[in-house]
């Protein structure tokens, strides 16, 4: 008897093994089989990249988020217009649990899969796009695949060039860094590298979420579309003719095409520092509404530099303001690093005029130093042409203030004190135009606040100082 039940266990134990294995053999199979059924009810298609970003974007907007279900939140330091400070602002995120949308009747489920959320966790403004993966099911039928992918992308499309949820406003400017070397910053529960954080006025990486408190129309860089950026400087008439040339080209794209021209600009602004090279590139891209990318060169690998300069096509048109050059390129000779793989010359010279079109970008290169300009680049000839059109097309050398521009900046700052304006402009005659507008700011703020408390001292020391001027002029 007992013969027989050892025999019946065993046979019970090795019938289980059996059935265990042959279970786990098939059960791929059998997994595979379920999905297949599944299938037949419920379509789940898998969304990466760009598309990723496109849908989120597509479904915050044209699509009814549930009030139930999980909630996700995370906030991004970001300029506030209204408030005209950089503040933490919350928005509600897809959670990694998913979401639920409904269109009408229809719902569609939002998912992330585990490879995505890295940007949501280290709490940046850009990431890498191709490390966004999410899945999205419906009930088959209720929706076409192709048609809410293609409807997806075109909202997308139309997103970026209209921007409807900023005000329409493209304006904004993003900081480019390399590793240089350095040891890069890894995500959590990831082994990707972390990408630098973009600037506090680019809200493109944040346009498929919910802000709480303030709409995308309150953030992002000042509208100051009713006043020109370039009528607050004091521009020689060689500069103001280029910001005419500049404008041009921007709203003759058209003709650009018409004629089979690349509808492309570069200009190298040289001079001491201080003389506005930079102040010039920064209200031409303000009047004219361009996204500004400046590069940090000295910080960049080759395949950086062209990976990134690659990125910035999709958001033509758009301005790239590589600034001092001299600082890192003496002729072909990059003097800022001794690492031999540094940013090569070549390289530069193939992102600016190489293979890829590059219709709609706007380079400006700033250079305290034009002896350290390679011809290759672009130097003035004995007309004063550029020697390679095509990377530099223009060359302009930013000349200190005259009169009429020191008047110009008098005027501005010190509008409210005409009687300092006179001795001001004389005794700012060799500064350059940084320099004369911080004199400026310096004495209007101290009549300024002389006028705020009049205490007997500062009142007869302001009235002195004005006196003082007056009979400077008389005797000029």
């Amino acid at each position: 008897m007992k013969n027989m039940f050892d025999f019946s266990t065993g046979w019970l134990i090795a019938s289980g093994v059996a059935a265990g294995s042959l279970i786990a053999s098939f059960w791929p199979h059998l997994c595979n089989g379920y999905q297949q059924l599944v299938s037949r009810v419920v379509m789940t298609i898998r969304l990466g990249g760009y598309e990723a970003e496109a849908m989120q974007c597509y479904l915050k907007s044209r699509f009814t988020a549930s009030k139930w279900g999980p909630r996700a939140y995370l906030a991004w330091m970001l300029h506030v217009r209204p408030l005209r400070r950089v503040q933490l602002v919350p928005m509600e995120v897809c959670p990694p649990a998913g979401r639920l949308y409904w269109r009408g009747w229809r719902p569609a489920w939002l998912c992330r899969s585990a490879a995505a959320g890295r940007e949501a966790q280290e709490g940046i403004t850009a990431h890498e796009y191709d490390q966004e993966h999410l899945s999205l099911s419906f009930i088959r039928g209720s929706f076409d695949a192709d048609t809410l992918v293609i409807e997806a992308t075109q909202w997308f499309n139309r997103q970026v060039v209209e921007n409807h949820e900023a005000g329409g406003r493209r304006h904004y400017i993003k900081h480019i860094f390399g590793t240089a070397g350095r040891l890069q910053i890894q995500h959590r529960n990831s082994d990707s590298p972390a990408t630098q954080p973009s600037s506090r006025t680019d809200i493109r990486g944040c346009l498929q979420y919910r802000p709480l408190i303030w709409s995308f129309s309150d953030l992002g860089p000042e509208d100051n579309r009713a006043a020109s950026a370039i009528d607050g400087l004091a521009l020689t008439p060689a500069a103001l003719d280029l910001v005419q040339e500049a404008r041009r080209w921007k709203a003759g794209e058209h003709w650009y095409r018409a004629r089979k021209l690349p509808w492309r600009r570069g200009w190298l602004l040289h001079g001491v520092p201080g003389t506005g090279k930079t102040a010039l590139a920064r209200a031409v891209a303000e009047d004219l509404d361009l996204p500004v990318f400046a590069y940090d060169l000295a910080s960049l690998y080759n395949n950086e530099l062209q990976q990134e300069w690659s990125k910035i096509l999709a958001e033509v048109p758009c301005l790239a303001l590589i600034e001092d050059i001299d600082a890192v390129f003496d002729q072909r000779q990059n003097v800022s690093s001794s690492d031999r793989q540094h940013l090569t010359y070549d390289c530069l010279l193939n992102c600016l005029d190489g293979v890829e079109r590059a219709d709609g970008l706007f380079v400006v290169i700033t250079t305290n130093r034009l002896d350290r300009i390679d011809v290759a680049l672009g130097l003035p000839d004995e007309h004063g042409r550029s020697t390679r059109p095509g990377r530099i097309d223009r060359i302009l050398k930013m000349e200190p203030l005259d009169e009429m521009g020191r008047r110009k900046i008098a005027a501005r700052v010190l509008s409210e004190s005409p009687q300092a304006q006179e001795a001001v402009v004389r005794e700012g005659r060799s500064d350059t135009g940084a320099q004369f507008q911080e004199r400026c700011a310096q004495l209007a703020l101290r009549l300024y606040f002389d006028d705020q408390n009049p205490t007997p001292v500062k009142a007869t020391a302001a009235a002195k100082m004005v006196l003082a001027d007056d009979t400077l002029a008389t005797v000029h």
